[in-house]
């Protein structure tokens, strides 16, 4: 590695010292320096020659010797020279101990500026005008690149630059261009509104902006003030029994006080709509929730239309129409109102009634009437071919349902099978019976219970009271047998030859032919059905013309007819097996004859041919 211009090669490296470390080289910096000394002395007084001087010379002028006893002009002046190396560092190093200079001995200040070296320098490099930094690798703003080029953007954009940098620039808002040199026409509205109040309308032409107070402000548009309109006139023009509020600069809401109900210019007294379930259950079941949809209809009737063409596309004939194929009218000003109290918002104004046309909300919003909360009302129109959309008014009706264990339309209500008995007169002798089986035992509890248990379907047969007299008793087992075992049938489900379980027996379904209604001819046994599918919310009831009658409960065996039953068995299991012994002894008594003699014993015995063999069994059971 060599230094100084190449001048100069490293001969010794890395020598540790307080303070840094030390390179030997095989050159020296230091030059000879020369220095002429001036001594005034005595006349013919010799300087003697030394290592440092290399020549004196004796001066034929006088001088003065520096001394108080010695007149002046006694001295005679001697020039001599002075020789001796003066240390000197080499180029890209500084300081007493040639320190090396920042970017490296190799390139000083990156060879992009001077160092300041020297055994006297302290190092720091003077950049070239382009570059900055302590070694001079940085380029100053506005420079790019390795050689740190200059940036070409103009003021209206800034530069992607340093060492690493492209050059490229980035233009700022309303300027374009390679160097952001073309302007754009930017809408200055778009910023802070232009300058305007915040309320004032910003307009431009060119690069002018002009702000102007909208209306209900007064002001040069740079300063808008609200003009409050209630303070002007008779409670600013509402009505008496209206409060006048200011809602935005220049608009006022007139507003009805408790008790009345308007648009707060008009204010008529308020009539509360009434549920009509409060009377007669709304004409409802008594078993029926009765549910007045009109009065729990928060909007009270009053729904918004539009036409299919688009919004604001009816003109108020159309309006009245479009109403009209609903099943409902154009809604009055007071039905609109009602409406909005129940918290209809509609930011779309409609025609009502009377050719007004209006819009409810019921929260603040600047885009719906400038924020007014209630009726946003642009009153009667004169021009009846405007177009708007419409609200309509249409009373809903009542609704039944019936309760839970009841079924029907709510009109009607049919409960459980065992309230179709009490409830129909013609059943009351079989329900005798029944209460009277249910207060005997469990089983008629139980069969009380199954009547009222909703969560079982069952098939009922009940005889009318023409053929259940009240002095007739049925037995348990008769009641019983009038009720299936948990399945709903209708008549055209009791197919002909079908049998039907109960608890203590089958039920036998007859069809019988009949011209009239093939249908309805049904016989349960012998009890032909004369009413049919009477619904209940758990089962179908079949009236039946005369009660069944339960066949007898099947014979139940004694511990000693069962033994003797098997003892029974097992005597015939033995004789049985004697008689086929004896049998095959007699097989075999009669086979060793002729066959000719065989057959003659036979042809004598032919009308009685077990005369003489009969055999009894007898076995006792």
């Amino acid at each position: 590695i060599f230094v100084n211009d190449a001048k100069c090669r490293i001969i010794q490296r890395h020598l540790v010292f307080n303070g840094g470390i030390a390179y030997g080289i095989d050159c020296l910096c230091d030059h000879l320096a020369v220095i002429l000394v001036f001594l005034c002395l005595f006349m013919f007084t010799h300087v003697p020659l030394s290592p440092l001087v290399s020549s004196c010379v004796q001066e034929v002028e006088k001088c003065d010797l520096p001394t108080l006893f010695v007149a002046k002009n006694t001295g005679c002046l001697s020039v001599c020279t002075y020789n001796f190396w003066k240390p000197k560092c080499c180029r890209g190093f500084y300081g007493r101990d040639c320190l090396v200079c920042p970017g490296g001995s190799a390139y000083p200040c990156s060879n992009h500026g001077k160092c300041d070296d020297g055994h006297l320098g302290n190092g720091t490099c003077i950049c070239d005008s382009r570059f900055s930094g302590a070694a001079c690798d940085q380029c100053v703003p506005g420079h790019f690149g390795p050689d740190c080029k200059v940036c070409n953007c103009s003021e209206n954009g800034s530069c992607d630059d340093g060492r690493r940098g492209t050059g490229e620039c980035f233009c700022e808002a309303g300027w374009t261009g390679k160097r952001c040199e073309i302007q754009l026409v930017a809408d200055m509205c778009q910023f802070w509104n232009g300058g305007c109040a915040k309320v004032a309308r910003c307009s431009q032409k060119g690069e002018k902006v002009v702000c102007t107070c909208p209306r209900g402000y007064s002001g040069d548009g740079f300063t808008c003030l609200p003009i409050d309109p209630c303070t002007s006139g008779v409670n600013g023009g509402c009505h008496e029994h209206a409060t006048c509020t200011m809602v935005a600069p220049g608009k006022k809401r007139c507003s009805c006080k408790d008790s009345y109900i308007g648009d707060g210019v008009t204010c008529e007294v308020k009539q509360l709509p009434v549920s009509r379930c409060l009377q007669d259950n709304g004409k409802c079941h008594l078993n029926a929730k009765c549910t007045d949809l009109h009065f729990e209809d928060k909007k009270l009737g009053v729904f918004h239309m539009r036409s299919d063409n688009g919004t604001y596309k009816l003109t108020f004939d159309a309006a009245q129409r479009i109403c009209t194929s609903e099943g409902a009218t154009l809604a009055t000003y007071q039905q609109l109102s009602y409406a909005q109290q129940g918290g209809f918002n509609m930011c779309s104004a409609g025609w009502l009634d009377k050719a007004r046309v209006a819009y409810p909300t019921t929260y603040s919003n600047p885009n719906c009437g400038f924020g007014h909360i209630g009726i946003v009302d642009y009153g009667t129109r004169a021009n009846l071919t405007e177009t708007w959309d419409a609200f309509c008014y249409r009373m809903k009706e009542v609704k039944c349902e019936c309760q839970r264990g009841y079924i029907g339309n709510g009109i009607q209500c049919t409960g459980n099978l065992l309230q179709v008995l009490k409830s129909t007169p013609t059943f009351s002798n079989f329900l005798t019976q029944i209460l009277n089986y249910s207060q005997v035992s469990d089983a008629g509890k139980q069969f009380l219970k199954r009547l009222s248990n909703i969560t079982v379907q069952s098939t009922l047969f009940v005889p009318h009271n023409d053929g259940l007299l009240s002095n007739e008793t049925l037995s348990q087992r008769d009641i019983e047998y009038h009720l299936s075992a948990g399945e709903a049938l209708f008549l055209n489900e009791l197919r002909n030859g079908s049998r039907i379980r109960t608890k203590v027996g089958s039920l036998r379904v007859i069809g019988v032919s009949d011209l009239l209604n093939p249908a309805s001819s049904r016989y349960i046994n012998d009890r032909f059905v004369t009413t049919s599918d009477i619904i209940a919310s758990n089962g179908i009831i079949h009236v039946l013309q005369g009660p069944l009658t339960a066949p007898p409960p099947r014979q139940q065996m004694h511990a000693a007819h069962k033994a003797g039953m098997g003892i029974g068995v097992m005597l015939l299991v033995v004789m049985t097996t004697a008689a086929m012994f004896v049998g095959h002894k007699f097989y075999k008594q009669t086979s060793r004859g002729l066959h000719f003699h065989y057959f003659k014993v036979c042809e004598a015995q032919a009308e009685a041919p077990f005369e003489n063999y009969t055999v009894f069994f007898m076995v006792h059971l």
